[in-house]
């Protein structure tokens, strides 16, 4: 038992599979709970998961190393009114320390639509908003090393998969660090639930990494290049590695696989095939996407597979598509 530090205990799929992701802002790896927190503190813990509200107890005299503290159980509570997970403190005092900022999401795998209210992270994050789309996920992110790692995960959604990495996040107050847990359901491996806890003042924040900011370089040395991620599962735009194509029409909840004209894709069918059938490259030029206005804009692109995985790992999950966008 680790007192006088908020835990945090991760609840996503049930109590019966939760586990310790946090002690104060110090990041765990799926800790047993039962290795960490006493069985007979338990019931508080589950009373906080069950109900959604906090719960304090006046723990009974015993011979244990909590005999007559104080218990404190916090509920995290995600979108739907659903508990995410608990936070809880032992210790002596009637005031507990400030808890450690953490924000609860829900992502659908299919839509990839992720909500995460973010009022727990405090005003270091964006209050404002609550709703991201695909590659508008990567909107405030500076460094995510696993983001690939997690699409795949999320792409098979194999039942009881359960995922964990560090990412940087940009705010009004300065970078962050940020440890991100999800799980999907057991009634729906499609819906992915996790919790994002502030450990900055754990783990320092990281820059972009030598490659990203050689990549950056490259883009601003080239007015015109973008550069996007894809998938190859479902052709679907996983994240921009530039900034966005002025005027495309892509994000809120746009499904990308409507951005080409009707009739260039066939042509990306045809480069789709390409690629999982062993081409390094295949270029589609005068490509049309649709703009915001209505109209069409024209790109000369090129799609070359992104390495992932060992090199025996089969097909491309990935490809790099690299795009100039033509004048008017």
């Amino acid at each position: 038992m680790i007192d006088d530090d908020w835990l945090l205990i991760e609840t996503l799929d049930g109590f019966e599979l939760a586990s310790v992701l946090g002690v104060g802002t110090a990041p765990r790896q799926w800790k047993s709970l039962a290795r960490t927190v006493p069985a007979q503190l338990f019931p508080v813990i589950a009373e906080a998961h069950e109900r959604g509200v906090p719960v304090v107890r006046e723990l009974p005299r015993s011979r244990y190393a909590w005999s007559g503290r104080q218990a404190y159980a916090i509920p995290v509570v995600g979108p739907s009114d659903r508990v995410h997970g608990v936070q809880f403190w032992v210790g002596d005092a009637d005031d507990p320390p400030p808890r450690p900022g953490v924000a609860p999401f829900v992502l659908d795998g299919r839509s990839r639509r992720l909500e995460m209210p973010t009022a727990g992270w405090g005003t270091t994050f964006e209050p404002e908003r609550s709703v991201w789309n695909g590659a508008e996920i990567f909107t405030d992110i500076e460094r995510f090393d696993g983001a690939l790692d997690l699409a795949v995960a999320i792409n098979r959604a194999e039942p009881g998969t359960r995922w964990l990495g560090i990412l940087c996040v940009r705010t009004p107050t300065g970078l962050r660090t940020g440890m991100l847990a999800t799980r999907n359901l057991t009634a729906d491996p499609q819906c992915w639930h996790g919790l994002v806890l502030d450990i900055t003042e754990t783990v320092a924040p990281q820059g972009k990494s030598f490659e990203a900011t050689t990549v950056d370089a490259l883009v601003n040395a080239n007015p015109g290049l973008y550069l996007a991620v894809v998938d190859t599962a479902q052709g679907r735009l996983i994240r921009w590695i530039s900034a966005p194509i002025p005027r495309l029409r892509w994000s809120g909840g746009t499904d990308e696989r409507t951005i080409p004209h009707p009739d260039d894709r066939p042509r990306i069918r045809a480069a789709h095939t390409a690629i999982l059938a062993g081409a390094r490259s295949h270029t589609l030029a005068g490509l049309r996407l649709s703009a915001r206005d209505g109209g069409w804009l024209t790109v000369d692109a090129e799609v070359s597979p992104l390495p992932y995985g060992p090199p025996d790992a089969g097909p491309p999950q990935f490809v790099l598509v690299r795009m100039e966008l033509r004048a008017d």
